[in-house]
Order: structure tokens, then sequence, then C-alpha cells
């Protein structure tokens, strides 16, 4: 394997260049060392409940691995990787997003950093600071691959854009806006599409609203107008930028997303000018799509209200006042807001709030559903609404490994809730390393690591991610083109070994999550029409 690490994309986005879109980086003579990862975007970890701030602002870096000796002739295909952590966390480094896995097959892997937080997604909602300068790095990225990857042994022609959580419903994005057109040949979304609460566009006059916050946090406020705030926050501590990421919280970490992506004003650099449910049909219909979810995708956020007393206590005492924030409906007014609660609340606690640790489910499946569930739901039904859509391939990741992601978030060590969000990743890149060196992969997270490895790369290969060179003869996975949807369960929960060995980890399904996805979708009609393009 050959690796080429911390290849500039950009120009380094400093003083007057904060808050701006990327600029290409300018050709250098002469040979330029590219052996060690750069910088992480500077960051603040609201998922770990990190106080810490880290990185840099000098961030704008991709690396490049390649095979060192293909078995396959010609070009090989290109698999770029945008990481998840909301667009306010995470990186593309090789010791989270390695090749160490991916490289034993013929493909060729970039990993980039993107900027994050208010550093990649402030916006004033005016052509001062349009926005989503973030998802315009990745642009820039999918640029300097169509430009510079055949030098790499890469086919710009065959690129698959693949993602987790904001990585994947960046994936989405880049489906939907017109400027990324033709850089993209294939998708893979990992638990996030643009229909998500937390991916959508901010409504309108938040992202202004949190922008005029920020400015005033760092003494910035008490100027005229926004040239002149943008003039005074560039000449801040990018640290303090940072820092006020948490005080646009409202409850616990929640909001999940104070920056998300934005509606732009119409000019020639836009990335998205129409809300996503108001879009013309994306030319992503026409491109591939692998997209999937883990079976509890919600441990995000319940494995700490598990194992925080004071938190779960909170949540449940302020029942009312909370979840319209933790599932991003607060904008609505109070009477609708009451009324989502309240059915919501019928639906998954018929019983009462009684849950905890040994108890979760429903609460877990809550959280799993507004976040993630609904929204790749509306996803699938948007491309199946057409008739020319491409293949749609649709899994659940449902594995009980050796290690749990839900540990990251909070929840105790050597406790299994469940299939926590993100919990794939540790299949796909060498990420179990740096999170969970005492885990010990079983014999089953080996065999699931092999065959999910091939799905994701014949999927980038050919479009189909039936694999066609295994000697394991495997059921047909076939695209899904209507309801119930037909989709691949991947991994196995069996506790016993007999009992695992003899669970297949690839079993084809219908109707995902189907009595839960028909609650979500049926919000809508119940919402007023005014309403109903902001629904959750």
């Amino acid at each position: 394997m050959q690796a080429f690490m911390g290849v500039p994309y950009a120009e380094p986005p400093l003083g007057d260049l904060r808050f701006r879109p990327p600029v290409p980086k300018a050709a250098w003579e002469g040979e330029r060392l590219a052996v060690k990862d750069a910088p992480i975007c500077l960051q603040r970890d609201p998922f770990r409940r990190d106080m810490i701030i880290e990185g840099s602002e000098d961030c704008l870096y991709l690396n490049v691995y390649t095979p060192e000796s293909p078995k396959v002739n010609g070009s090989l295909p290109v698999m770029v990787w945008f990481h998840g952590g909301g667009w306010q966390c995470g990186s593309g480094i090789s010791s989270f997003y390695g090749p160490d896995f991916l490289l034993d097959h013929d493909v060729v892997l970039v990993s980039a950093n993107f900027r994050l937080g208010p550093l990649g997604f402030l916006s004033t909602e005016t052509l001062d600071c349009p926005g989503n300068n973030g998802l315009k790095d990745q642009l820039e990225v999918l640029r300097w691959v169509s430009a510079n990857i055949a030098s790499f042994g890469g086919d710009p022609k065959s690129v698959t854009v693949f993602g987790e959580s904001a990585g994947g419903a960046s994936v989405t994005y880049h489906m939907l806006s017109p400027k990324s057109r033709g850089l993209l040949h294939r998708g893979i979304a990992q638990s996030g599409t643009y229909f998500n609460p937390w991916a959508q566009p901010a409504h309108k006059g938040v992202a202004v609203s949190r922008a005029t916050k920020l400015a005033e946090l760092v003494g910035c406020g008490s100027l005229g107008d926004w040239p002149e705030k943008l003039q005074c926050l560039r000449g801040k501590p990018a640290e303090d930028i940072v820092a006020s990421l948490y005080d646009m919280f409202v409850w616990d970490f929640d909001p999940m997303i104070p920056f998300p992506p934005v509606i732009e004003p119409e000019h020639e650099d836009a990335f998205l000018t129409v809300p996503p449910r108001q879009a013309p049909p994306p030319h992503g219909l026409q491109l591939p799509l692998m997209v999937g979810a883990t079976a509890e995708e919600g441990l995000l956020k319940t494995a700490a209200l598990l194992n925080l007393p004071h938190l779960m206590a909170e949540f449940k005492s302020q029942f009312d006042q909370v979840l319209p924030v933790v599932l991003n409906y607060d904008h609505h007014e109070d009477s609708v807001k009451q009324s989502i609660t309240q059915r919501i609340e019928s639906f998954y606690f018929k019983a009462g709030h009684d849950y905890d640790k040994a108890n979760h489910q429903n609460l877990t499946d809550l959280i799993s559903d507004g976040w993630f569930v609904a929204g790749i739901d509306e996803y699938l039904r948007l491309r199946m609404s057409h008739e020319d859509v491409a293949p749609t391939y649709v899994y659940l990741f449902d594995h009980k490994g050796a290690a749990s992601f839900s540990e990251i978030f909070k929840g105790e060590r050597n406790e299994f809730y469940g299939a926590c969000h993100a919990e794939e990743l540790q299949y796909l890149f060498p990420i179990g390393r740096e999170l969970f060196v005492s885990a010990v992969p079983t014999k089953q997270d080996l065999e699931l690591r092999e065959l999910m490895l091939q799905l994701w790369v014949s999927f980038a290969t050919t479009g189909n991610p039936n694999p066609t060179n295994v000697t394991t003869s495997l059921p047909v996975w076939n695209a899904a083109s209507s309801y119930p949807v037909e989709y691949v369960r991947l991994g196995t929960k069996a506790d016993d070994q007999v009992a695992a060995t003899k669970a297949s980890l690839f079993r084809l399904e219908n109707e995902l999550m189907q009595h839960r996805v028909d609650f979500w979708r049926d919000l809508k009609p119940h919402l007023p029409a005014s309403h109903a393009h902001n629904e959750l």
C-alpha cells in the first residue's frame, strides 16, 4: 500500500479567508513531503461531552491511499470518505479512517478534512457570509479528485462518495446540489440523509440569530452591519469562535447541530439555494445508492440518558419542553409542538415513562426514529417515487460485536444496549484500534468485516453490492424499488457462540421498521399547511 498524507486541496482558510468559500490550493514547485496526517480541523466534541478544544484552523488537507500491487489492470475505482460528527467534530485522519481494511481490495481511498462548526457553517443569510463552507470544502475535495486522482491510479469517472451520519447526509447533499453534478458516480449514505431533522437546512432566521449571538459572545456584537462584524470575527482567536458552539445548546447538547447547512441567497458560488423538499428531482436520482442505518441509532443520545441519572430525571420531568428541542421541532407554534409531543408520547410510551437501563428499547427507538430512521425512510420514498431512478440498496446493521460505540457516548463498558449509531464503522476502518484498545474481535466480527468490505467495494466498483468473486454463496441482494422495502440485515446479536455460528450475517428481509416509519410519515398530514415543509 502507498499512502500520500496531508495533501493540501485548498489554501488555509485563515485571516480574510475565514468564513469564505475554499480557495483551491495554488501549485508549488519541487517536491512536498506527504508522509503524515495534517492537523484535524478546529473543533469541540459534544457527542463525547468533551470540554477540550483541539485542532487547527489550517486543516484543509486530504489523504490518498493506493494499493501497491493491484490485482487488476487499468485505473481503479475511487472511494471518497466524508466523516461524521454532526459537521462539528471528527476528521479524516488515518488513525480513525485509515486504509488498513479497504486497501486489501483494489480501490483508491481518499479521506479528507473539512471545516466544522461555526468556522465551517456560520451564515448571516446574506451574501456577506451565505454559509455552507464546510460542504463547499467537500465540493473542493471532489473537484481535486476529478482533476488529480488519475495520477494516483484512480479513475476520475468512477468515484463513489461515502460517509456516515453527517457524512451520509453530505453524500445526499452532493447528490442534490447542481455544483456536484458529474463529480460523483455512486453514493453510500450510512445513517444520514438531508431529510433527517438535524441535517435539514436551518429555518429562515435561525442561522442569522446564531451568527448574531456568536458575534456578541466574542465581543463583535456592538458593531453595525455584517461586513463590520465579520471583519471583527476574522480578527478573533479561532478557539473563541469554536468555544461559542456550546453556548448554542438549549438543553443538554441539543439541538444536536447548532450550525447545520443553510439555504443560501442566489449567487454564483451557492451550494444550496432551495430547501430539499422543494427542490426539483435531484441529479442523484440517476446515481446508484446504498443507504442504511443501525438497529439502535438512538443510543447516540440514550446511552448518556441511561447512565447519567440527573439527565434522565430532567428528561422525564421536563419531557414536554425537552423533546421538541431534542427532535428539532421547537420552531413550531406551541399548539403544534404540543400536538406532536402528545402523539409521540402515546405511540412510544403507552405504559408511561418507566424506561430505564433494563427497559430502554422504546426510548431508544424514539430517538432512533426521530433522528435517523424517519429521514432515511423519506429519502427512500423520494427515490422510489420516480420511475427512472438508479438502483437503491438498503441495509440494516444489527450486530453485537466485541466493542460498541455506546461506550463512547457514555454507555457503560461491557454492557450491550444494541447496535449503536456509528457501530458499523469499525468493520470498514481500523477505528477500533484507537477507541477500543482492549477489545478482541470475535470470529463473527472478522467474518462480518470481510463481508462488509466485499459489499462496499463491489458497490464502489460496479454500482451493485453483490460480490462476484467470493467462494461463499450469498442470497442476491436486490435493489429496493417499492414498499414494503426489501433490505439486508447485516450481523447477528446471538449471545452464545453456537447460536452465533449458525446465525447468518446476511439476511434478506422486508418492511424496514414499517410500523414505526408509518407513524412518522403520518405526522405530516396533522401539521398546518404552513408548517408541512418544515416538519420533523
